[in-house]
């Protein structure tokens, strides 16, 4: 279950001495708080939404949103309320589903570089995860290897999810029989996404 919702921070404060509060009359007892609004992820600070900001004065206690200020209270908010900055941790959220983004591209990066390689130079013992025509998955494994040709141990077991592959990537899945494919075929299969990994311990 994903929990998100939204939270304030507290980013300035500001005492008006030239402001006369609107209730008691008293001049220079009126502050203004402003907040900064954000998206949480599992209460990971995740995106700013916007400001806001309430009136208080230190003498009678009254409070105001910006719709009940008075005009001149209420320019001074909207004063505040522009120049006032949020803290960067607002965006740490942000900054974390960047970073994961990155990493997987540089994973996946590498994951391809490392298939052209197995591609290229076969070895006993890779195993292929395909895609069957019915949309199920499963896996081959390289049993021999010749000039031009890969002999394959085909898995007798297939599963429909594709993350989930290595559950049947068991050594007493894969039969004695075995099926040959000319190299040239196998690196068909992988452009045409049919293979879709190339696994080596």
């Amino acid at each position: 279950m994903i929990i998100f919702g939204t939270r304030s921070a507290h980013i300035e404060t500001k005492q008006l001495p030239n402001i006369v509060c609107p209730k008691c009359t008293t001049q220079g007892s009126t502050m203004i708080s402003i907040y900064r609004r954000h998206l949480h992820v599992f209460w990971i600070p995740t995106l700013p939404i916007g400001k806001t900001g309430t009136s208080h004065c230190q003498h009678c206690k009254q409070s105001l949103h910006a719709n009940e200020m008075p005009t001149s209270l209420e320019r001074e908010y909207k004063n505040l309320k522009t120049k006032a900055k949020g803290p960067i941790w607002q965006f740490s959220g942000l900054f974390v589903v960047t970073a994961l983004i990155v990493l997987v591209g540089f994973a996946v990066n590498i994951d391809n570089k490392n298939n052209s390689i197995y591609l290229d130079n076969p070895l006993i013992g890779d195993v292929y995860e395909y895609q069957i025509a019915n949309k199920q998955y499963s896996t081959m494994k390289v049993v021999e290897v010749s000039n031009d040709s890969l002999f394959m141990s085909l898995n007798d077991y297939e599963i429909n999810k594709s993350t989930r592959i290595y559950k049947i990537d068991k050594p007493e899945n894969y039969p004695q029989l075995t099926f040959g494919f000319s190299k040239q075929e196998i690196k068909e299969l992988y452009i045409s996404k049919k293979i879709i990994d190339i696994n080596r311990n």
